[in-house]
């Protein structure tokens, strides 16, 4: 495991360290000193690709959020009435559900068939805990997106706020519940699209 999410306090560290040894090179004149800078450069590409090629399972959540939003869009465009009078196949985002979470999985389901995401979904300010040794986490999220519903032809931008409880299973991060919050002081809602465990 890495001790660090990011690269950049080491980096800022040894980029420190490497002035400081700079400064004392400038005072004294000693190659030592340069020998110093050059290592604390090279340590710091290092950790940039260490920290590249490492992914903890706070990044791993993070990730599977990112690729249930895309799935989503992309259900969101595949579903709606043509699905309610011929089945198609699953929508993707389902996979990112787990198969214990009915109310979730339902609440989804009614979703894609209920609106239209022509756009990305823009994901920011997301904020993951960890708990029961990294099995279970956490993710409180901002989600942006222009939605087309009820057979309106113009979209709306409409932003979001939601916390998800992720599971580990089989080696993968499954939805457990969906929780929409109130934008602005994060309190959960109780509307028809959410809280059904």
């Amino acid at each position: 495991m890495w001790f660090t999410e990011t690269p950049w306090p080491p980096i800022i560290g040894l980029c420190v360290v490497g002035v400081l040894l700079f400064l004392g090179w400038m005072s004294q004149r000693k190659t030592a000193f340069l020998a110093g800078v050059a290592l604390c450069l090279a340590l710091c590409g290092i950790v940039f690709v260490i920290e590249q090629k490492i992914v903890t399972e706070r990044e791993r959540v993070e990730n599977r959020l990112l690729d249930f939003a895309v799935a989503f869009q992309q259900d969101s465009l595949r579903q709606g009435l043509v699905n309610l009078v011929v089945p198609g196949p699953e929508p993707a985002a389902l996979s990112y559900i787990s198969a214990s979470a009915d109310g979730t999985r339902r609440m989804a389901v009614e979703a894609l068939n209920f609106v239209d995401l022509p756009e990305p979904v823009r994901i920011s300010d997301v904020r993951t805990t960890m708990s029961n040794n990294d099995s279970r986490a956490v993710t409180q999220f901002r989600a942006s997106a222009t939605v087309k519903a009820g057979g309106y032809s113009d979209g709306v931008r409409y932003p979001t706020r939601w916390e998800l409880t992720w599971q580990r299973e089989k080696g993968d991060w499954k939805i457990l519940r969906a929780t929409r919050l109130q934008f602005n002081t994060g309190e959960a809602l109780h509307d028809p699209f959410t809280n059904r465990e």
